[in-house]
């Protein structure tokens, strides 16, 4: 007599369990996936509502040389964007590029605003007729350097605009108690330096020890030459242990008890 089983198999049981187990998982990646895209939906309203179009931004700075319309002008080619997806970076970048602008920030202001800070630079000299130099000696090239004609010329034939930058700090530094400014400065293609005041006078200075050739004229000056300033042309200072003056009028030259010589000769120094 063969008995008779009703109850599931054990392959039956394991085949149900498989397949509920399948299905939990696909529901729960549906579900989690909806999740998602709920979210990333809302991040993308959130989103949206916080890049709003920029409706102002505020350029300030003292400027005496920069003009603000070309700043304005430069900053609305680079608002390709709302108040999140605008390029900070980039602007900033494309102000810095300026050779009027020497240091720059951007900032959002909430909800739509722009806020630009600009320190204009500060030209210390000429350089050529199409560029200046700031105090680093910085060389910052623009169309025309005419309205600056007050500062003085700088130039070299050899060696870069900081070197002679640097020099010329160092003169005016030199030269203070004599009250002689520099006008003109350069560095010719031998290395030697030479320099027109604010008086007209010539300064021939050599290649080799600047600082004691001027501290010497400063001691000449202090003690009878400046009598005679407004008769000098030329100093030359390339002698290694005196001066030689020329004169523009040698008819008017008063006493100068100082063993300087009267001549127009050059010599090499």
């Amino acid at each position: 007599m063969v008995k008779q089983n009703n109850s599931p198999s054990k392959g039956s049981d394991k085949e149900m369990k498989g397949f509920a187990d399948r299905l939990l998982d696909h529901l729960s990646k549906v579900i989690t996936l909806m999740i998602s895209c709920v979210l990333l939906y809302g991040s993308y309203l959130v989103f949206k509502q916080l890049d709003q179009p920029i409706t102002q931004v505020t350029i300030e700075g003292e400027f005496k040389h920069l003009d603000h319309r070309e700043l304005a002008t430069l900053v609305n080619q680079q608002m390709g964007g709302g108040f999140i997806t605008v390029d900070l970076k980039t602007l900033q970048k494309v102000l810095q590029q300026h050779p009027w602008v020497s240091q720059v920030s951007v900032q959002r202001q909430w909800p739509s605003y722009l806020q630009i800070n600009v320190v204009e630079e500060v030209p210390i000299a000429r350089w050529s007729e199409d560029a200046f130099l700031n105090r680093l000696g910085d060389k910052l090239t623009i169309d025309d350097n005419s309205h600056l004609s007050n500062l003085p010329l700088l130039s070299a034939e050899f060696g870069s605009s900081s070197e002679v930058m640097k020099q010329y700090q160092r003169l005016a530094e030199l030269l203070l108690p004599t009250g002689l400014k520099l006008s003109k400065l350069k560095l010719d293609r031998l290395g030697a330096w030479q320099v027109e005041t604010n008086k007209g006078i010539q300064l021939i200075i050599g290649r080799n020890q600047v600082g004691e050739k001027i501290r010497r004229l400063v001691l000449v000056w202090e003690s009878e030459l400046h009598r005679q300033s407004d008769n000098i042309e030329t100093i030359d200072l390339r002698y290694p242990n005196g001066l030689a003056v020329a004169w523009r009028d040698p008819a008017m030259l008063g006493a100068v008890n100082t063993e300087i010589t009267n001549t127009d000769n050059t010599i090499n120094g």
